[in-house]
């Protein structure tokens, strides 16, 4: 809520140390499928919605391949992905510039990437920002329209987790446990971040991130 990104980014590795890849990034998917639900009804009046239905499309089309992947290599490859790609995501984040422009080809590619991420290790924020600010939206309008594809893309990941058997009971109930703290840090994050500086902020967020990627990959290794 603070830096405006980040949620699945920090959340996943974090809590992939102290359970399987698989079980954090679907317990990760169904919280984060309640902040942009909410976020995409609070901002739909200023949704890009061409960006929103292509960039949509492209992502879903990704997200069997990503499910490969994880069907395909153990938790431990797993682990190295997931520590890798925040680490590339951290560096993409902190270099982004809003002036930059890019071909659709490349930003279709981004989306589809994104739903490569989206159902393998859940970090699929970063390729859609950097494809997002191509499109020169107003900030409002930038978080309106990925809120949408972030929706979109946790509806059918949640929905391909569910026939999959990943959400258990135990899996469940640890949601219910993390729903609470999760309301209280969205009300916290909303409050706080009209009193601080949003870019010292947003250095000190992709500082703990790169941590975060490297403790992931270590814990790999």
């Amino acid at each position: 809520m603070i830096a405006g990104f980040g949620f699945a980014l920090f959340a996943v590795p974090s809590i992939s140390l102290f359970m399987p890849v698989t079980e954090s990034v679907a317990l990760i998917a169904l919280l984060g499928l309640t902040s942009v639900l909410r976020q995409s009804v609070v901002l739909r009046n200023q949704v890009d919605r061409a960006s929103a239905v292509r960039f949509s499309l492209f992502a879903v089309a990704g997200m069997p391949v990503g499910f490969w992947i994880v069907t395909a290599i153990s938790d431990q490859a797993l682990r190295i992905f997931l520590g890798v790609s925040t680490i590339i995501a951290t560096f993409v984040l902190l270099r982004r510039t809003e002036n930059h422009s890019s071909h659709q080809s490349v930003e279709n590619g981004f989306a589809f990437i994104s739903g490569v991420l989206n159902t393998s290790i859940g970090t699929n924020g970063s390729p859609l920002v950097f494809a997002l600010e191509g499109r020169r939206l107003t900030p409002d309008q930038f978080r309106g329209t990925i809120a949408v594809i972030f929706a979109v893309s946790g509806i059918v990941t949640t929905t391909i987790f569910a026939f999959d058997g990943r959400y258990t009971t135990r899996l469940l109930l640890l949601a219910c446990c993390a729903l609470p703290t999760w309301f209280v840090g969205t009300l916290l994050g909303s409050r706080v971040a009209e009193r601080i500086n949003q870019q010292q902020f947003r250095a000190s967020v992709l500082c703990l991130l790169g941590i975060t990627g490297i403790s992931t990959l270590i814990s790999a290794l």
